[in-house]
């Protein structure tokens, strides 16, 4: 059975003082009374303390008084009726008893068990050591696109930067953050200090001239383009071509798709690129490409919105029709 501390005491002849159990001695000061029960193969515990510099050192002759319980595995499973007294100062407790016997308790894993199901075990990473990992374990938590991790050494201690590309497009704000902060906890590196940021947003400028056939009005195809170029959702419910979850991290933007899309409307004739580039850049050389590529933490975005015409500008000039 394996003990559990639940009071340790050190007493260097002036009178006992408290020190308390901890997981580890990583964050633990110079002073810091913090001790970790160590338990060894056969059950054994150990008290491991500090060195003066991640936890304080036993002064030399300090006698600990411990208290401890056991019970844990299937030997701390009590049977029915075994349970006859209470401490309590409640008078409202005439007796106690458990008509039913515990269930549930596991015996520690052998040596030979831990050599055997290892290998099994760690084909799942439950881990975050590098910086895919990070990037892996943020994009698996709900309301996350994709995001892409960064290592940087703050002169104190490592810190991985996690740019979140969130789905909808929404921003970063506190209450996610603390959510997404929460879920990659139990995968983060002891020693390891995680921080979330807002992608590197890349305004679009895209200009198309549009020759309609005879037979449409200039109106009607121009709607039916917006329709389709749009970065909400179209009537159908389907995402437009420039939604936000369209675009991700370090995404290669090709025109080919956009032009294609535009060609297929009813009633277009042709269509000729006047513009493709970032916006606010006049580098003919995308449109010479056919392509923007974009860094590792930008992220595209043309959302045509006249309140914010910072965030990407759609130009649809029209010719021909009625």
């Amino acid at each position: 059975m394996q003990p559990l501390v639940t009071e340790l005491e050190g007493d260097t002849g002036i009178g006992p003082a408290p020190w308390s159990i901890q997981p580890d001695l990583l964050n633990s000061g110079q002073d810091a009374r913090h001790a970790v029960v160590e338990l060894d193969e056969s059950g054994v515990a150990i008290l491991r303390f500090g060195d003066d510099d991640q936890g304080a050192r036993p002064d030399s002759g300090t006698s600990f008084t411990i208290t401890y319980r056991v019970g844990n595995g299937p030997q701390g499973n009590i049977g029915a009726e075994g349970i006859r007294h209470v401490v309590s100062a409640d008078a409202r407790i005439v007796a106690v008893r458990n008509p039913l016997p515990a269930a549930g308790g596991a015996a520690p894993e052998t040596a030979a068990q831990i050599r055997r199901r290892a290998p099994r075990a760690f084909r799942t990473q439950l881990r975050a050591v590098t910086p895919e990992d990070y990037a892996a374990f943020t994009t698996a938590q709900r309301g996350v696109q994709k995001a892409a991790a960064t290592p940087r050494w703050t002169g104190s201690w490592h810190t991985q930067t996690i740019t979140v590309d969130r789905e909808g497009g929404l921003p970063l704000d506190r209450t996610f953050e603390n959510q997404l902060s929460s879920g990659i906890e139990r995968y983060r590196m002891a020693g390891h200090d995680v921080n979330f940021s807002d992608p590197v947003f890349v305004s679009l400028h895209l200009a198309l001239q549009i020759c309609v056939s005879r037979d449409y009005f200039r109106s009607d195809v121009k709607q039916a383009l917006l329709e389709i170029f749009t970065s909400g959702r179209r009537r159908d419910g389907s995402p437009g071509l420039f939604h936000p979850d369209n675009f991700s991290f370090g995404q290669t933007i090709y025109l080919s798709p956009w032009h294609a899309a535009a060609r297929q409307v009813r009633g277009v004739s042709s269509v000729r690129v006047l513009q493709f580039s970032r916006q606010g850049e006049d580098d003919p050389k995308p449109l010479a490409d056919r392509y923007i590529q974009l860094g590792k933490l930008e992220i595209a975005r043309l959302s045509n919105d006249p309140n914010f015409p910072e965030h990407g500008v759609l130009e649809l000039t029209m010719l021909g029709g009625k």
